[in-house]
């Protein structure tokens, strides 16, 4: 089996070269909220899959933004907020203080679980499974979810 690990920027992929290319994207961890248009995301993701190639997202749960209003780890924000953000990356809380201070800010936009399955349908795929995961600080609430979808 051959297997292709590419790193870059997404957004400035050579289609020229990668588009049709694969039979599965994958991603994972709080990808998408790097992403201010989630639809130009999702666009791309299906620009490089094959006819009837699978997307595998597994990312943190909209949830989490109920979390900020109640104050349980962040200000208050509308979980409707479109917003972008500037703020430390999502694992930054995992490494030391030393560390964590040498690392540069990022921008985010905290999207709502409707955008993001309506970007999955609106761009060309068809969403074959939903899931919702616990959160690993309270099992009680969402804190991941996982999307598989095909491309039409």
């Amino acid at each position: 089996m051959d297997i292709d690990f590419i790193v870059g920027d997404v957004l400035k992929i050579d289609m020229t070269k990668y588009e049709k290319y694969f039979d599965v994207v994958f991603m994972e961890g709080g990808i998408l909220y790097y992403f201010h248009d989630i639809n130009q995301f999702m666009k791309i993701m299906q620009q490089l899959l094959k006819t009837n190639g699978k997307m595998i997202c597994s990312d943190f749960h909209p949830f989490q933004k109920i979390s900020d209003i109640l104050g349980l780890e962040q200000p208050t924000m509308s979980y409707f907020s479109t917003n972008v953000f500037e703020g430390e990356m999502a694992h930054a809380r995992f490494f030391p203080d030393e560390i964590r201070r040498q690392m540069p800010l990022c921008s985010y936009r905290k999207y709502t679980i409707s955008e993001i399955i309506n970007a999955v349908i609106e761009n060309g795929f068809t969403l074959n499974r939903f899931d919702e995961h616990p959160s690993w600080a309270n099992e009680d609430v969402p804190g991941e979810f996982t999307i598989i979808a095909k491309k039409n």
